[in-house]
């Protein structure tokens, strides 16, 4: 292993967060972001038949604003991520735990479309670090 590969936790969440940071000013990111979501698994479109994609892709921004931020100290955030994924649990959106990889695949493969300083560790580092808030999500879908 390199050295530049020895990354602690927390270097690798400023490294991931920072990228994610560059990716959103993109105008297109939110797009691009759903393009590969649908692209890898295509009956994801079933769950936005009927869906606003000027607010979705906002909702997106926020989301992942939450999401970046549930790593710090930022109690709303953490509070925001846990509603957020009540939403999408059984009982909300019914959105089921195997949906999130695809989610997080896309979600690599739009940041890798979107930051001019993308480089290829950059890719380990978004999965191992996002894997975390995934895991949560998933957790949280048979909690009343």
């Amino acid at each position: 292993m390199s050295e530049e590969r020895k990354k602690t936790w927390d270097q690798k969440v400023d490294l991931v967060r920072n990228s994610y940071l560059r990716s959103k000013n993109n105008q297109n990111f939110a797009k691009l972001f759903y393009n590969h979501l649908f692209f890898l698994n295509p009956k994801l479109k079933d769950y936005f038949k009927n869906t606003d994609f000027n607010h979705q892709e906002r909702a997106l921004i926020n989301g992942l604003d939450f999401l970046f931020d549930y790593f710090g100290k930022d109690e709303n955030a953490k509070h925001q991520i846990l509603r957020l994924a009540k939403v999408h649990n059984i009982d909300g959106l019914n959105i089921h735990p195997h949906f999130y990889y695809y989610w997080g695949e896309a979600l690599v493969l739009a940041i890798k479309d979107s930051d001019p300083q993308y480089y290829s560790d950059m890719e380990y580092y978004l999965r191992e670090v996002v894997s975390y808030p995934l895991s949560f999500f998933s957790s949280q879908y048979f909690v009343k």
